[in-house]
């Protein structure tokens, strides 16, 4: 199966969406609202692991027009076991009806395709008919074949067990996760896309400075704003601070940046003389967890 970024997928593709945490999930469940909803597409979003409200205020608060998409009708959002177990049991040839049905409503109402992406957790609960999820996921391939829709099905690579995973990816036509610059069990550092920026979550020294200045430096020359996510980050030594901060500095233009930090990581960056900065802005989140 082929990777591919969610900013490049296109009408007739079938990827599976795959994240590490809720976070990252979001940020590029979002990138694929945006994108369809920039393009005129009728957007379904379908959630599981998140309520409803949480989800459209998540999407809000990313900048997204949420509110007059809705309105118009443009973008839905609603529970994944409703759709696809509207009758408490899974078949998939009812729900690749209704997903066809969903394609040319929206061809009717005038919209230049369908985006459908849905939270595939549902499936983890006890569900009569769930044995044939690879089968719905082999046939909605077939149906987006040379038909204008885009689906991506979200897959949380920490509830679903490997075997799962790899019939997954099988089933579908690519895979879309984020851009990732380092992974392993004490950090991540990756693409963010809405807003736009870089993502480091868990712990980061000197020894990860090297996948860190490649991450900021391609946001640099791709991005007017970049945001620097560092909600997620429980440790950063100097070294690795002084690249953000240096990173900052390289802005040119009307560059702006954001950096998003705990308490700790701010102490860290204000000492080596981020705050302050022109057209840098520093804030602060603290977690209950």
């Amino acid at each position: 199966m082929s990777g591919t970024s969610v900013e490049d997928l296109k009408p007739g593709d079938h990827a599976c969406l795959t994240f590490s945490d809720n976070d990252e999930r979001l940020d590029i469940v979002a990138a694929f609202v945006r994108d369809g909803l920039r393009l005129g597409e009728k957007v379904l979003c379908l959630t599981e692991a998140v309520s409803q409200t949480a989800l459209a205020d998540e999407l809000a608060g990313r900048g997204l027009g949420v509110a007059s998409a809705t309105r118009s009708g443009q973008l839905q959002v609603g529970a994944s076991g409703q759709f696809f177990t509207p009758q408490g049991s899974f078949d998939p040839a009812s729900t690749i009806d209704s997903l066809q049905e969903q394609i040319d409503l929206a061809h009717r109402d005038g919209y230049g395709g369908l985006r459908v992406t849905g939270d595939m957790c549902w499936a983890l609960r006890p569900v009569n008919g769930v044995a044939g999820l690879m089968e719905y996921e082999s046939r909605l391939t077939r149906l987006l074949a040379g038909q204008n829709a885009t689906a991506a099905c979200q897959y949380d690579r920490q509830c679903f067990d490997t075997v799962t995973m790899a019939s997954a990816a099988d089933a579908h036509g690519m895979n879309v996760t984020a851009v990732t610059y380092h992974d392993d069990a004490m950090l991540r550092i990756c693409r963010q896309y809405v807003p736009t920026g870089v993502r480091v979550a868990g712990e980061i020294d000197y020894r990860a400075i090297e996948p860190l200045t490649l991450a900021l430096s391609e946001a640099l020359a791709l991005d007017d704003h970049l945001d620097v996510n560092l909600t997620r980050l429980r440790f950063m030594d100097t070294s690795t601070a002084g690249v953000i901060v240096q990173t900052a500095f390289g802005l040119t233009g009307e560059q702006t940046m954001t950096v998003r930090c705990t308490p700790i990581s701010a102490q860290v960056l204000a000492a080596l003389g981020l705050q302050g900065l022109a057209r840098v802005t520093m804030t602060t989140v603290r977690h209950d967890d």
